[in-house]
């Protein structure tokens, strides 16, 4: 009999032991929305429930798997991986839909938690008070993005030092804590849903992390973003994203959001197959000032881009000698209704609508590589560059792109008639380099 159970006992760690390896080792918690955070979080039966819980005690090295078709709300902050080979981890498990980490506040659908404000349909909720709305609870802020009511998106943000009257069914304006709308009567009995964008970046980056099958929808501010190194994101979603108040910048009442952001120092960044939509901003940008490091080996690959303002951005200004943009690319994605969602409509600076977008640039080093990428109805122009198009540098290369519309349409917004040789010149040089169709079976016949 003992040796039967010697056999038995040996026999478990054996298993465990190859589980583990055909693992990589990873420890693993689940999460479900029926979960329960007392529960060990180890199998889909025994799953964690909240991404409070996610935050806290997911180990670093770790795997988060979120169950798909179930909607998680507030955000995610993963501990830093212990290596490339071991990478702390956040995807999916099951069947259906992506599962999406949500950070819109949900209104109840209860009169009482809308309080007239003053005269001219005005109508005011605190979004400090947990009781009055559902959804993300992860934050306090009411530094408000857009509303989305009844599956419409809303982004009429107006701002006390304008001393401009909200006017229109939805038009909001916010003071950092109380959201204040306009109503033809109460909000709660004039629309079924009501979803509230607060300012929270929803994915900060960390270092060596993958992050796969999941959708992050729903904040004022960015979708991920940070400095880190080895960073993956694949297969994702980052959809109704931006529009907060952007404090200390410009004239007080700039708006911001980008869907992935790289701040620099950012190195060995890939994002891959994803899809990014309705964001205020860019869908991806490398930026930032006075940076210590440079970006380095960061690319955007086989994405989707649809209305977003713009989609791919770069600047940055007052670094250190040396310090700039390294084997950096853009490609093979597709560019899709850039500047014609809502966030084009609400924007105070429409002039830079454009999928390529490029501000200061103060650096020697900008080996950036913009290659087989298909732009399909753009608003304005192709590109964007603060200063004119003459000043794009010669490291940045735009290259074997297709682009749909008009073929007469400007390449880019000429400044300044001294320039304007220069950027006929340079114009032609891009025109040459890729291919420019009207139509979209244009593009299909070849």
């Amino acid at each position: 009999m003992r040796h039967a159970c010697f056999v038995l006992a040996m026999t478990v760690v054996w298993l465990s032991a190859l589980g583990a390896a055909g693992d990589g080792g990873k420890s693993v918690r689940y999460f479900s929305n029926d979960g329960n955070d007392a529960a060990d979080g180890l199998t889909p039966q025994t799953a964690w429930r909240t991404l409070e819980k996610l935050c806290k005690d997911l180990p670093a090295g770790a795997e988060a798997r979120l169950r798909r078709g179930d909607v998680f709300y507030g955000k995610v902050e993963l501990k830093p991986g212990l290596s490339s080979e071991q990478p702390t981890v956040l995807t999916s498990y099951g069947e259906g839909a992506k599962p999406e980490i949500c950070a819109f506040k949900v209104a109840k659908p209860d009169p009482a938690v809308w309080t007239p404000a003053g005269t001219n349909n005005l109508w005011r909720i605190d979004l400090g008070d947990y009781s009055k709305f559902g959804g993300n609870h992860m934050t306090r802020n009411g530094n408000v993005g857009f509303l989305k009511v009844n599956g419409r998106i809303f982004g009429r943000k107006f701002f006390a030092k304008l001393k401009k009257p909200l006017e229109r069914q939805w038009d909001f304006i916010d003071d950092g804590r109380n959201l204040t709308v306009w109503s033809r009567g109460n909000p709660a009995l004039a629309a079924k849903d009501i979803r509230i964008a607060p300012c929270m970046g929803t994915l900060p980056f960390r270092n060596h992390i993958v992050v796969s099958n999941v959708v992050v929808r729903g904040t004022g501010a960015h979708g991920a973003n940070g400095c880190g190194v080895d960073i993956r994101i694949f297969n994702c979603a980052f959809l109704e994203i931006g529009g907060s108040h952007l404090y200390g910048h410009g004239e007080g009442v700039s708006r911001y959001g980008n869907g992935v952001e790289c701040w620099g120092g950012c190195r060995d960044v890939q994002v891959r197959r994803c899809v990014f939509a309705d964001v205020y901003d860019v869908g991806f940008t490398m930026q930032g000032r006075q940076a210590p490091f440079s970006w380095e080996n960061i690319h955007a690959t086989d994405c989707v881009f649809v209305r977003c303002s713009q989609c791919y951005e770069l600047w940055l200004n007052n670094c250190l000698p040396g310090i700039g943009m390294k084997n950096c690319s853009f490609m093979r994605n597709r560019c899709i209704d850039t500047a014609r969602g809502w966030a084009y409509d609400v924007r105070p600076d429409k002039a830079n609508a454009a999928p390529l977008l490029m501000y200061t640039m103060a650096t020697d080093t900008c080996d950036i590589l913009v290659k087989d990428n298909i732009f399909i109805n753009s608003r304005g122009y192709l590109i964007f560059k603060s200063g004119g198009l003459a000043n794009l540098p010669e490291s940045y290369r735009v290259v074997d792109n297709t682009v749909v519309g008009p073929t007469n349409q400007p390449l880019a917004n000429c400044v300044g008639q001294g320039k304007a040789a220069a950027e006929a010149v340079r114009e032609r040089t891009i025109r040459a380099a890729n291919r420019f169709v009207s139509r979209m079976k244009d593009v299909h016949s070849h």
